[in-house]
């Protein structure tokens, strides 16, 4: 039985060796990328840009939100203290009401597609920022004979020595010190349900 066990345990051994031999034999690397987006020239000048141009979009609407404000607030204030028959006997506030309902609706349509814009202007950005990024990587890698190189959040332990984040940064920083943000503008949508 104990022959079993030692002829059982050298083929566990061996097939270990086996297995592991190709990886230790490849260099693996290990960048942060979360860590290289926030610390960045890159990260920070498309975060920058990015946060601006929401602001922009923000600024436009403000005019049409504040002119809604103050039309419902007139219109809270004409059904003050009147009945629901009263209102609805009332037809020029009835017809004020469907008339600030309408803009409403046209203003919250354009309000989601200005984030919709936001985010595809964003996600275009990031795209180019991977790109700048995995050049970075790259560069890094062959200068310390990496074989492979993983995000460190898939990673469950490592040596520090195999962390390549900061000279991912320096890399970026030199190379790709900004990323260009261009605002991206969608086709306006057909507004049936608006006109409902």
């Amino acid at each position: 039985m104990s022959k079993l066990k030692t002829i059982t345990g050298a083929i566990g051994i061996a097939f270990i060796m086996a297995v592991t031999a190709p990886v230790a034999a490849a260099q693996v690397l290990v960048v942060d990328s979360a860590k290289v987006f926030v610390d960045s020239k890159a990260g920070k000048d498309l975060t920058a840009k990015v946060k601006t141009i929401g602001k922009s979009m923000e600024t436009e609407l403000t005019p049409e939100k504040t002119a809604l404000e103050t039309e419902k607030n007139a219109l809270v204030a004409k059904t003050q203290g009147k009945t629901r028959e009263q209102v609805q006997a009332d037809t020029a506030l009835v017809a004020q009401t469907q008339a600030y309902v309408r803009k409403q609706n046209t203003f919250l349509a354009k309000a989601d597609k200005r984030a919709r814009e936001l985010a595809a202007t964003e996600r275009t950005a990031l795209t180019k920022f991977a790109q700048a990024m995995r050049a970075a990587a790259e560069k890094v890698k062959a200068s310390q004979n990496g074989k492979i190189v993983l995000d460190k959040s898939n990673v469950y332990i490592m040596d520090a020595s195999e962390d390549i984040t900061s000279a991912v940064i320096a890399e970026l920083d030199k190379t790709t010190p900004t990323i260009t943000v261009t605002r991206i503008s969608l086709p306006d949508q057909p507004q049936t349900a608006a006109k409902q």
